[in-house]
């Protein structure tokens, strides 16, 4: 896994749980993959409904890595 806003990766589901990953993530309606704690804890922040969401002074402003992936990912389907 790779955290989609720095791209640190890790090996496994279980590390990811020991080190306390998040698994996805919003930017407004757009939702991400995998992010590490040292990202969670500057980027996002956890809102009413229990969803991990970015914070507002960063909505726009993020790259993200796994974007990137998900576009290969659909080029590959399509072209098999």
């Amino acid at each position: 896994m790779r955290c989609a806003i720095c791209g640190i990766e890790i090996d496994s589901i279980d590390e990811a749980i020991e080190q306390d990953w998040i698994p996805c993530f919003y930017e407004e309606e757009t939702e991400h993959e995998f992010v590490c704690p040292g990202c969670y804890e500057i980027f996002l922040e956890l809102v009413e409904d229990g969803e991990m969401e970015v914070k507002e002074e960063y909505l726009g402003k993020i790259k993200y890595l796994d974007e990137k992936v998900k576009e290969d990912l659909v080029m590959g389907v399509m072209l098999n």
